[in-house]
């Protein structure tokens, strides 16, 4: 005779249905990470570009036009104005005096300030030393409830000196 018997039958689903409950649970707690671990990237990648193209542009300005809390004004081989600022939660770079200000971290990431301010003027009282600190804080725009996508906010802190002292 030739066939599954109704116990047989009943033992096979029964398996199958363990298995089963035991892998989607699995998969979802691996998709949810993915997700977690790409909106933690996108944060941390975002702060690490901005510190860095901060500091790049202070050591290799010639001078320092002007400094408040949230801007910075440094001239350069290039340009007579390179301005860096603070403006809605986002930082901008614009070269020269009409140039287009370009965001430096991206849409979904938002930057607010350490304190008062981001941008602190440590040179020297006798100006031969020019030196910038810059702080602050960055982190996702998302505003849902959904745990996958809060990622906790990156705090910078870092200081660059112009080598063109």
């Amino acid at each position: 005779m030739r066939g599954f018997t109704l116990i047989e039958l009943i033992l096979y689903i029964a398996i199958i249905t363990i298995v089963m409950s035991a892998l989607i649970p699995f998969a979802w707690n691996i998709i949810g990470g993915s997700v977690k671990s790409s909106a933690l990237q996108e944060v941390s990648s975002q702060a690490r570009f901005v510190s860095e193209r901060i500091k790049y542009e202070i050591r290799n300005a010639n001078d320092i036009n002007n400094i408040s809390a949230f801007s910075i004004d440094l001239k350069t081989d290039t340009n007579p104005t390179t301005v860096i600022e603070l403006a809605d939660g986002k930082i901008t770079i614009k070269y020269g005096i009409s140039g287009t200000p370009v965001n430096l971290n991206s849409d979904d990431t938002v930057i607010a300030p350490v304190g008062d301010a981001i941008f602190t003027d440590y040179g020297s009282v006798d100006a031969k030393t020019k030196h910038i600190q810059f702080s602050f804080t960055i982190d996702d725009k998302y505003t849902g409830s959904r745990q996958e996508y809060q990622v906790p906010a990156i705090t910078i802190e870092s200081s660059a000196e112009l080598r063109n002292n």
